[in-house]
């Protein structure tokens, strides 16, 4: 199959309709055949809103939250989806126009209505998990929402307890009166706590490590000072260590501030300088900040424990950032450049204090890494993903692949012109294969699905009809359940 770049915008702009109708608890029509052992919920979140007030956003990361809710029981499924009702969509809805800022968008009225606007908008839109019996959809730079996991509805911010209230100097808790809980935790399946953490921008700019409990008590956020204010979208837990790979992606903070660019409009990479790694010991102690590799890192798609001390990464690497606000830009650059992500394999030497990076193939791109769930630092044998068709420039990621990292084997399941998103894995065990779900939109439709893959080969097992379409989206989780359970 070969498609344009132009047809390519025209399948993007179509799959960005915005989502007009919430449903609830709605029966799905299945094709194919469930497996009678797929009983659990799977939520997923991603923008659903992509303009207010008739002026488009600008960015992708800037569509309101939209989270669905599928829910697999004795062979039938269950569908209900919800914006998240953050006080911005909420003010916005009852306005009819645009209130906030957000990362890559301006509010109508230039310098004058942008310049020193430092509350941005928290778009609720990134991640959604479940943990300490709390459903959370997470942003980048803001507090969680809190969601009813059965009807999805708002119960507003998470706080903690108190502990993500910003306790440091007037101004900036006058900005940000709750301190950003980043949308990549890391869960210890052995002990169940959550690992996270946050940037606040300042003199210094600090790094927040959290740590919360099986039960979801946060103990008092941990504080790092960093030298400068870089974008960091995830991180890597281990046994040992938590890792913190900083670009020298830095945003030009009085330009943004003054309002005279949007933060993504600012953010520039320095192709030349290579990115730090902060390393952590989990344990305690001292901490080392060493010399990486060029480029740019969205996600970590598995990290494990060397036996030497050392840190083994699977990492998605952008060779330059990604002008993700101009789409047509992006699909420029990348076709010019050769820019398409990379799954590489990142080594860290704390000792030697040297890293190395090797790439695990050139032939295809890869995004929206998964691995199947168990203790942090444990070496995974399969990486699930979105990618690219080896030989085929577009559409950029419309392939469903798993990457086997002990045999270098890729296998993937090309769906033509269609959309998928992130892969998301049924097992409860690093070594088992079980399922994949994947909400996939339909092009020539104009409608989604959500397929049922069998995770060792990607063969079809069902697939399953959405009464709407669904933009593209970001991340979720599944939360298995006992089939006597289900509702």
């Amino acid at each position: 199959m070969t498609i344009t770049r132009a047809e390519m915008l025209k399948i993007l702009a179509q799959a960005m309709t915005p989502v007009e109708r919430e449903y609830t608890n709605s029966e799905l029509r299945v094709s194919g055949t469930l497996p009678p052992s797929l009983n659990g919920v799977l939520y997923r979140n991603g923008p659903g809103r992509f303009e207010r007030g008739g002026v488009p956003y600008s960015h992708a990361f800037d569509g309101d939250g939209h989270v669905c809710r599928f829910e697999f029981a004795q062979g039938r499924v269950r569908y209900t989806n919800r914006f998240v009702r953050t006080r911005a969509y909420c003010a916005e809805e009852a306005a009819g126009r645009m209130l906030w800022r957000g990362f890559g968008t301006q509010k109508p009225g230039g310098i004058w209505a942008n310049g020193l606007r430092l509350r941005f908008k928290n778009a609720a839109n990134t991640n959604v998990i479940w943990h300490g019996n709390r459903l959370l959809a997470l942003w980048e730079g803001g507090a969680p929402h809190r969601l009813d996991p059965v009807t999805l509805a708002t119960l507003g911010e998470e706080d903690f307890a108190g502990q993500l209230r910003n306790r440091f100097d007037p101004l900036s808790r006058w900005n940000s009166p709750l301190l950003p809980f980043s949308a990549h935790p890391q869960q210890d399946t052995e002990t169940g706590e959550l690992i996270n953490f946050g940037l606040v921008l300042g003199h210094p700019s600090r790094l927040l490590l959290y740590r919360v409990d099986a039960r979801g008590i946060m103990a008092p956020p941990e504080v790092h000072q960093l030298d400068r204010f870089s974008f960091v979208h995830a991180i890597a837990v281990t046994a040992r260590w938590i890792c913190v790979l900083l670009p020298f992606a830095d945003f030009d903070i009085p330009r943004a501030l003054l309002g005279l660019k949007s933060p993504a409009a600012s953010l520039k990479l320095d192709r030349d300088r290579p990115m730090q790694a902060l390393l952590i010991p989990r344990a305690g102690g001292p901490t080392q900040l060493l010399e990486a590799v060029p480029g740019f890192i969205f996600h970590i798609a598995a990290a494990s424990d060397r036996d030497d001390g050392g840190l083994d990464l699977r990492v998605i690497r952008y060779p330059h950032f990604p002008a993700l606000g101009d789409v047509e830009g992006f699909f420029r650059e990348v076709e010019q450049t050769g820019g398409l992500p990379r799954l590489e394999r990142l080594q860290i030497d704390p000792v030697a204090r040297r890293c190395s990076l090797s790439p695990c193939s050139e032939e295809f791109g890869f995004e929206l890494p998964t691995v199947s769930p168990g203790p942090l630092g444990a070496e995974r044998r399969q990486i699930y993903g979105i990618g690219t068709p080896a030989g085929r420039r577009l559409p950029f990621f419309s392939t469903i692949q798993r990457f086997n990292m002990q045999t270098g084997e890729l296998i993937q399941q090309d769906l033509g012109a269609d959309l998928p998103g992130e892969p998301m894995p049924t097992a409860t065990r690093p070594d088992q294969e079980d399922w994949l779900l994947s909400l996939v939109y339909r092009a020539a439709e104009r409608r989604s699905d959500l397929l049922v893959l069998r995770a060792a080969d990607l063969a079809i097992q069902a697939s399953i009809e959405l009464p709407h379409a669904i933009p593209p989206g970001f991340h979720g989780c599944w939360v298995a359940t006992n089939p006597d359970e289900a509702s």
